[in-house]
């Protein structure tokens, strides 16, 4: 016989966890802003110094492009912190555009490594929802391709239905690919820094989003991160 009793206390108990949690993340992400918003505002005043060396401007473009990706992240976790029945923010935006400024990003750090970069473009989709999402999450799929790759390719595939971010990477073995998504989780195989939050974040706000994220990985062969997108009413 079930005990509804216990039952429901550990349901409660469950639900006041969740809650605990939602309100911390909103709490945190609400004192981030303040930091960032000053760090953001100072940098602006010393760009306009027309004394400023080109070697300074490059840091400050650094500090900005930092900011950039906080505020991203803030609005990425206060949109996770919500209740799931709560509306999401709705907006039309150009997922290539997003996406190459994101390229943008980690260019240089291929480049310093050797590693090459190809984009293969078979679609133009747009998107209908909070755009700073998929920011994050295209952003933390490059970062661990990057992190983990020190030789060969990166090949990002921008298709109506999808997108893929494919290494040649260490990849993973099947123990490490199912926790993959677990926070904080990192096999002894894996080079030191990572994966931390990354995928962990970009597969909460792919399900909060309908955008689900699936990971294919073969050990000493690389990994395929595929973002899919809802087909495109038709008018």
């Amino acid at each position: 016989m079930v005990n509804r009793s216990a039952k429901g206390t550990g349901h409660r108990r469950a639900q006041s966890r969740s809650e605990r949690e939602q309100e911390f993340a909103r709490n945190a992400s609400h004192a981030l802003r303040t930091p960032l918003t000053v760090i953001r505002v100072a940098s602006d005043l010393i760009a306009q110094d027309a004394g400023l060396s080109e070697a300074s401007r490059r840091s400050l473009s650094r500090i900005h492009l930092a900011v950039d990706d906080m505020e991203a992240l803030v609005d990425a976790l206060l949109l996770l912190a919500r209740c799931e029945q709560a509306p999401l923010e709705h907006e039309a935006f150009n997922v290539r555009t997003l996406l190459e400024n994101e390229l943008d990003r980690v260019r240089p750090l291929l480049r310093h490594k050797g590693v090459g970069l190809q984009l293969d473009v078979a679609g133009d989709p747009c998107l209908h929802g909070p755009p700073r999402a998929l920011q994050v999450m295209i952003g933390n799929l490059l970062a661990n391709a990057v992190h983990f790759t020190d030789a060969g390719v990166v090949r990002v595939r921008l298709q109506e239905s999808c997108l893929q971010v494919e290494d040649t990477g260490v990849g993973m073995d099947p123990v490490t690919l199912a926790r993959a998504c677990d926070p904080f989780y990192s096999s002894v195989e894996q080079p030191p820094g990572g994966p931390g939050l990354g995928l962990a974040i970009a597969r909460r706000l792919g399900v909060r989003c309908g955008w689900p994220l699936a990971l294919a990985s073969t050990q000493g062969h690389g990994t395929c991160a595929s973002i899919a997108f809802p087909a495109r009413k038709q008018d």
